[in-house]
Formats: structure tokens, C-alpha cells, sequence
């Protein structure tokens, strides 16, 4: 029996992109799209969807709030597709009732791939999805790192340079060594192997990063 997707985005040209890569899937479901929750709740109340891809930062009822309405109005699955970087507001969207949290950064073959699984129903635990690795929302929140010291760790682990860590984050070489220094501090090391040997030891899951080492770079 084939599913129905409600996409909600008000960025036009994002909006289409999520239609077409549904479309493109290979799941057979058919697609419905809003630019606002009020928009989405109509289009809920007119047909039965099992998936949906929701914006947090939608005009009028937005975030959690907007989650919680979708939660109220039908039983989708719920997979928040934002570009938001604020632990917190992740937090609350899967305390909302959202199943999992994908960043709009990440490449679109992820985001086909979890729109795939979701629909198949092997979403089975809350996650926040990032470029820089998947990060479980049912743990600790980082042992003290903030979202970005998190994002430099995962990369440190796989091996990356300040620089190469840098060119992935869109940072300063200066910034990355800055939260190198404060992410030594925090773990209680001095240096990158001691920093590694700690995640580890401390049990942060943060994933491996996507892509390899930029080619050329030290």
C-alpha cells in the first residue's frame, strides 16, 4: 500500500528539493507539501500520512510547538529537517514528538537514505543527524561540550587536521585550535591523542564523520 509524505517548509526552493527527492526515493509514496504548520495541519486533516518532513523555523506555529500540533492531529512519524545548531531547540523537538532531527547540511544521498528508513519504520532511535556524525538524543548531552566542540571531536577522532577540521566546519584554523584548547580543558588532557583516548574512554558516540580527509591538505 503506497504511503503518503507531508513536506513542510516554507523555503520554496528547499520545499521542492524534499518533493522531488521523496519522489525520487524509490518508496512509491506520494507527496503532499505546505509552507507553514497551519498549511500542513490542513493537508493532514484531508488525507492520511504516515511521513513527515517538518522545518523548524516555520512562520506562524513553529519548533516545538509546531511538532506538538502534528502530534496531536494524526500519528505520522515525524522527522524534523532543520539547520539549526542549538542543542536545546533539538532537545525539544524530539521531546515534542519528533522521531529524529536531520541537519539541512547534510548530502542529500543521507537525507534520501533516512527518508527511506523512515518510511520502511526502521527509525528506532531519536537522533540528530550532522554532518560531522549522528549523535544519539537519548545520551548525556555532550559531557559539557557545546554543539560545535562535539562537531570538532567527531572530526578529531576520524583523524582530521585543525585545517582540514576547519575547511569541513567553514571555521578559522585559529577557531579550531580555540576549541581544541577548550575541549582540552574539559576532558582534562593536553593533547589531540590524550583528547581521543578520553572520548573514548568516556563513551561519547558522535559517529564518523561523512567524506574522507580534503585531498591536498596536510
Amino acid at each position: 500500500m503506497s504511503k503518503t509524505v507531508l513536506v513542510v517548509d516554507d523555503h520554496p526552493l528547499f520545499r521542492k528539493a524534499l518533493v522531488g527527492l521523496v519522489e525520487e526515493s524509490g518508496a512509491g509514496a506520494s507527496v503532499l507539501a505546505a509552507a507553514s504548520a497551519e498549511e500542513g495541519l490542513q493537508r493532514v486533516r484531508e488525507s492520511t500520512v504516515d511521513l513527515i518532513l517538518l522545518d523548524l523555523g516555520l512562520p506562524g506555529a513553529a519548533s516545538a510547538d509546531a511538532i506538538a500540533l502534528f502530534r496531536r492531529a494524526c500519528s505520522a512519524d515525524i522527522v524534523v529537517v532543520s539547520a539549526s545548531e542549538h542543542r536545546q531547540e533539538i532537545a525539544a523537538a524530539t521531546r515534542a514528538g519528533a522521531s529524529m532531527v536531520v541537519s539541512k547540511s547534510v548530502s542529500m544521498d543521507t537525507l534520501k537514505e533516512i527518508v527511506q528508513r523512515a518510511l520502511e519504520g526502521a527509525v528506532s532511535e531519536q537522533k540528530w543527524i550532522r554532518p560531522a556524525g549522528s549523535l544519539s538524543l537519548t545520551e548525556e548531552s555532550g559531557h559539557g561540550l557545546t554543539t560545535r566542540q562535539q562537531e570538532i571531536a567527531a572530526l578529531l577522532m576520524n583523524g582530521y587536521s585543525n585545517k582540514e577540521i576547519g575547511m569541513r566546519l567553514g571555521l578559522a584554523e585559529i577557531t579550531v585550535k580555540t576549541h581544541l584548547t577548550a575541549i582540552f580543558r574539559l576532558l582534562g588532557v593536553v593533547n589531540r591523542t590524550q583528547a581521543v583516548v578520553a572520548i573514548r574512554r568516556l563513551g561519547i558516540a558522535y559517529g564518523a564523520a561523512e567524506g574522507s580527509p580534503v585531498a591536498g591538505s596536510p
